[in-house]
């Protein structure tokens, strides 16, 4: 058989397909770009040239991975969030479009208390950073959109993880999107409430946000092998019920916030109401659940009324 990009790309998205996978068209696009380093649009217009022996065996070696249900993101170590490509590995959670939102909450809060203090000093927790992709995020949109708007104000983000392996991929991740002199990595268990009071300092952070692990038990048993069987439990699990850590946030991190700095989670979503009262049972003052672009609670935000 004459094997082209196409006959290839057919075949294997055919295969996928009969294994049950969501999207076994578009993951057999990304993965053939990936041997050829093709952007998908070249697939197309490239649609009849033939692949050398070299490039299929190395197709085929990806097609197979993909079929132990290895995710994508970590067949190719890589993956896109807020507009950049995140180094990912196993011992990472693969990020997910829906976190988008959280930065996104979290970077107007920024600029609309800049706007009232264009000389702020700003410190931001990442508690649970994993890739870094949420704090890196909020430290390349500093030195892209607010550094040069408000020259008086400096940006200052604490990043925590417990796992060596994923405070690794973090830093390289600073280190690929220039902002390694702004995000200041830590190995550290965001569940002991001692190093919230260190990490303080005099004045806390204008901003915590966190979205650690929040699948419970039940949920756990029921998710993809994809998921369950690649990414680290680590980020996932949050202990029988999910609301592990955030009982130990809403108690632990309002004491090491600034007056009237808020705090952003990242929530299942049949979690809002919950976490919206574990929250106000440890004195955080306006706290919301906020939907996202699918009209599922996905963000609980607080402010620190002291």
């Amino acid at each position: 058989m004459n094997w082209t990009l196409m006959s290839a790309l057919q075949w294997s998205a055919d295969f996928l397909k009969t294994k049950g996978y969501e999207s076994p068209r578009v993951d057999a696009e990304i993965l053939l770009c990936s041997v050829l380093g093709f952007r998908r649009v070249e697939l197309y217009t490239n649609f009849d040239r033939p692949l050398d022996e070299a490039e299929r065996e190395r197709y085929r070696n990806l097609i197979r991975r993909r079929v132990t249900g290895e995710p994508v993101a970590y067949i190719l170590g890589e993956k896109g969030f807020f507009g950049r490509d995140f180094f990912v590995s196993s011992a990472v959670l693969i990020p997910r479009p829906e976190t988008e939102l959280l930065v996104e909450r979290v970077l107007a809060a920024i600029t609309a208390q800049l706007e009232v203090d264009p000389s702020r000093q700003i410190r931001v927790l990442d508690a649970g950073t994993g890739s870094g992709c949420i704090a890196i995020s909020i430290a390349a949109f500093w030195l892209e959109s607010l550094a040069n708007r408000f020259t008086g104000a400096s940006l200052a983000v604490d990043a925590w993880d417990v796992s060596e392996e994923a405070l690794a991929v973090a830093s390289k991740n600073a280190e690929r999107h220039g902002v390694a002199t702004l995000v200041r990595f830590a190995r550290t268990d965001m569940l002991d409430p001692a190093v919230y009071r260190e990490g303080a300092g005099g004045s806390g952070w204008n901003f915590i946000v966190s979205n650690p692990p929040y699948i419970g038990d039940e949920e756990f048993a029921g998710l993809s092998s994809g998921v369950k069987d690649f990414e680290p439990r680590l980020a996932l699990w949050g202990h029988p019920d999910g609301l592990h850590f955030y009982r130990k946030l809403a108690q632990f991190a309002r004491p090491a916030t600034a007056e009237l700095g808020k705090i952003f989670l990242e929530i299942g979503f049949q979690q809002g109401e919950s976490v919206k009262a574990l929250l106000q049972s440890h004195g955080w003052d306006a706290v919301s659940v906020e939907l996202d672009y699918a009209r599922h609670p996905r963000n609980v935000i607080a402010v620190n009324p002291r």
